[in-house]
């Protein structure tokens, strides 16, 4: 498979995910919030500890679907590795892209009704900070095993290697890598 082809390939299983923990957090939120259709909720109108839990609890879901299925070759070697730096760069580029495009439409371009802080923030500002996090989690959290022969750089090895493939040798064996166990 083409490197392109492996990365629209994640691009899109990072965009469904996102999809899946915003539904996630929107309608837990809600529940919380507002005890739609008289469901009890132990944080009725407690608004802002709704949100800041339902959108945990949906970042949570991210990160898990994210781990299994969008970066699953990727994936680190412990469950749970990776998540502290996968909350910070979460965080950061949900609250300042936005922001920082809001701030820019208010101030710089002078656009200041409710269509186009919605446009600036909730449109361009989310759009390019789910941008910013594809490639930030790609780099930062889930990053690519690194193969021996790579590190070693047996010449041998690498001329046995299919073209396109690292890992794979021609017999069909493996290649190890920083992320099999060594016993």
């Amino acid at each position: 498979m083409s490197r392109w082809r492996r990365i629209a390939g994640e691009a899109s299983r990072f965009m469904a995910v996102g999809a899946i923990a915003t539904l996630v957090a929107v309608l837990l939120y809600n529940w919380l919030a507002y005890e739609p259709q008289g469901l009890w909720s132990p944080l009725h109108r407690h608004i802002t500890l709704s949100y800041i839990v339902s959108h945990g609890v949906g970042m949570l879901v991210s990160y898990e679907l994210s781990r299994r299925w969008t970066f699953k070759e990727r994936s680190e070697r412990q469950p749970g590795e990776g998540f502290l730096s996968y909350a910070i760069i979460n965080i950061l580029t949900m609250v300042t892209i936005p922001v920082g495009c809001l701030w820019v439409s208010r101030h710089g371009l002078g656009y200041t009704s409710g269509l186009a802080d919605n446009l600036s923030g909730n449109v361009v500002g989310l759009l390019i900070s789910q941008v910013a996090r594809f490639y930030l989690f790609r780099r930062f959290v889930f990053r690519r095993p690194i193969h021996y022969i790579e590190v070693y750089d047996d010449p041998h090895a690498l001329s046995e290697a299919e073209p396109g493939s690292s890992d794979e040798h021609r017999d069909g064996s493996r290649a190890p890598s920083t992320s099999d166990r060594v016993s």
